[in-house]
C-alpha cells in the first residue's frame, strides 16, 4: 500500500521535475500565432472588435508568444500550463482514471477555469471559479482583464498540446528520448516544436498558405458550439482536457506504426527510432490539434466578448515582463536615434543657408550692366538692319548726309579776327 506521505513525496518532486525544469512553454510561437490565426477566422466581429480594443489593436495571433514572455520573467507562471498526472495514483499510466497534481489550483484545467471565471465576474455575471494565490506562483505578479484574456489564449492552445497533459514520472515526455527523423530528442520536443519546424522548413508554401481557417474543421467547431451551449463551460474544458489526454496516451505517447509504448509500463526501451512514417502520421494529428484548439479558443472569446459587459473590462496591462523592458529600450535607442539624425539634417540645412552667395551682389551687377549696354543695342540693330554688310554702308552714309545736312542749314557764325 502507497503511503500518504509517500505519495506528498512523490508529488512534491513530481512538481519540481515536471515545472522547475521547463524549457519551453508550450508549442512553440509559430504553433501558437497559427492557433490564434486558426481562433480569428471563427470570432464574431464584435468580439474582434472588443479584443483589439482591449489588446491595443492586437488579436489572438499577436499575443501568441506572451505565455513564453511571462513564464521568462516569472518562472513560477510555468505551472499554470502543464496538467501533470500522477501515474502513481488510482487508473496508473494511462489508465481509464487519471488523476492530476494540483496543489493549490495551480495546473492548468483550474487555471483555465479561474481566468475564465474571472473575466466573467469583471464583467458582472455571477460565476463561481477555482480561486489561486498568484503569490504562490510569481511573487509580485497582477493581471488586469486584457492579461486574463492573454493567459486563456495560451493556456486553451496549451491544452491541445498533448505532452501538456501527460505524466509526471517522465516529466511531460522531456524523460522519453528518441532519434526523430534522425535526431536525438525528447517526446516533449517532438510535440512542441520538432514537428512545427519539420513542416514549416519543408512546406513553406503549406504553412504560409491559408490552412488556419475554422473551416477545417468546421464539423467539430460546430459540434463544440454546441456542446459549449448545453453542458456549459467547466464541462467544455474538462472534456477537452480528457480528450488531449487520451490523445497523449494513445497516439503521443505510442509509436503510430508499431503500436509500442514509448513511455511507462511495457515501453520499448532504449532510444526508439521514429522515422518519416511516424513523421507523416503525428503531422496530421498535430495540425488538427492546432485548428481545434483555434476554433476552441473562438468559442471561449465569442462568450468572453460578445456580450454587454465587455465595455467594463479593463484594458492594457498590469504585467510587465522582461520583453517589455527590451522593448522600452529598443524604442528608446530608437527615438535616440531619430533626434540625432534631426539635428544632423538641421545642421547640414544650416551649413547649405549660409553657403549661398547673396542675393544683390553690385561686382556682379555692374559687369552684367556693361554687357547689357553693348550686347543690347547691337542685338536691336542686327534685329532692324539684318546681317547684309550694304545695309550698315548705307546707314552710314545716311547717317552722314543727315550730319552735313544740319550743318549747311546752321547760320554761320563770323570767326573773330586778333589783332
Amino acid at each position: 500500500m502507497w503511503r500518504a506521505a509517500d505519495r506528498e513525496m512523490w508529488c512534491q518532486t513530481a512538481i519540481s521535475f515536471a515545472f522547475l525544469s521547463a524549457v519551453a512553454v508550450a508549442f512553440d510561437l509559430d504553433a501558437h500565432d497559427a492557433i490564434g490565426q486558426t481562433c480569428a477566422s471563427a470570432m464574431t466581429q464584435e468580439s474582434i472588435k472588443q479584443l483589439k480594443k482591449l489588446l491595443d489593436g492586437q488579436d489572438a495571433s499577436e499575443v501568441a508568444g506572451w505565455g513564453h514572455q511571462v513564464d521568462d520573467t516569472y518562472p513560477g507562471m510555468e505551472r499554470l500550463h502543464f496538467q501533470v498526472h500522477d501515474e502513481k495514483a488510482d487508473g496508473g499510466f494511462c489508465g481509464a482514471k487519471k488523476t492530476a497534481i494540483c496543489q493549490d489550483n495551480i495546473c492548468l484545467l483550474q487555471s483555465i477555469k479561474h481566468f475564465y471565471g474571472k473575466v466573467l465576474s469583471d464583467e458582472g455575471r455571477r460565476v463561481e471559479f477555482p480561486a489561486i494565490d498568484y503569490q504562490k506562483v510569481a511573487k509580485g505578479i497582477k493581471f488586469s482583464d486584457a492579461d486574463l484574456l492573454k493567459m486563456l489564449i495560451n493556456l486553451i492552445g496549451d491544452l491541445h498540446q498533448p505532452m501538456h497533459v501527460g505524466f509526471g514520472g517522465d516529466d511531460n515526455g522531456r524523460n522519453v528520448i528518441v532519434k526523430f527523423r534522425g535526431e536525438k530528442t525528447s517526446l516533449y520536443d517532438v510535440w512542441d516544436k520538432a514537428i512545427s519546424e519539420a513542416v514549416r522548413t519543408h512546406e513553406s508554401h503549406f504553412w504560409l498558405g491559408g490552412w488556419t481557417h475554422v473551416r477545417a474543421v468546421s464539423t467539430e467547431w460546430e459540434n463544440d458550439k454546441a456542446r459549449w451551449k448545453e453542458d456549459g463551460a467547466d464541462k467544455s474544458f474538462e472534456r477537452w482536457l480528457d480528450e488531449s489526454a487520451q490523445l497523449a496516451c494513445e497516439k503521443a505517447y505510442t509509436n503510430p506504426v508499431t503500436g509500442k509504448k514509448l513511455a511507462g509500463p511495457g515501453a520499448e526501451g532504449g532510444e526508439p527510432e521514429l522515422g518519416e512514417d511516424v513523421f507523416q502520421a503525428w503531422r496530421e494529428i498535430w495540425l488538427k490539434q492546432i485548428l481545434i484548439a483555434g476554433e476552441r479558443t473562438a468559442i471561449v472569446l465569442n462568450d468572453i466578448l460578445d456580450a454587454k459587459g465587455a465595455a467594463k473590462l479593463q484594458k492594457g496591462s498590469k504585467v510587465h515582463t522582461k520583453a517589455d523592458e527590451e522593448k522600452a529600450k529598443e524604442e528608446a535607442e530608437w527615438e535616440k536615434e531619430r533626434l540625432e539624425r534631426r539635428k544632423e539634417e538641421k545642421k547640414a540645412a544650416k551649413s547649405r543657408t549660409s553657403a549661398r552667395p547673396p542675393l544683390f551682389n553690385p561686382s556682379v551687377f555692374l559687369t552684367n550692366l556693361s554687357i547689357a549696354l553693348v550686347t543690347v543695342p547691337m542685338t536691336l540693330v542686327v534685329a532692324n538692319h539684318g546681317l547684309n554688310p550694304q545695309s550698315y554702308v548705307h546707314l552710314v552714309k545716311s547717317l552722314l548726309e543727315s550730319g552735313n545736312g544740319a550743318s549747311a542749314g546752321a547760320p554761320k557764325v563770323p570767326s573773330k579776327r586778333y589783332e
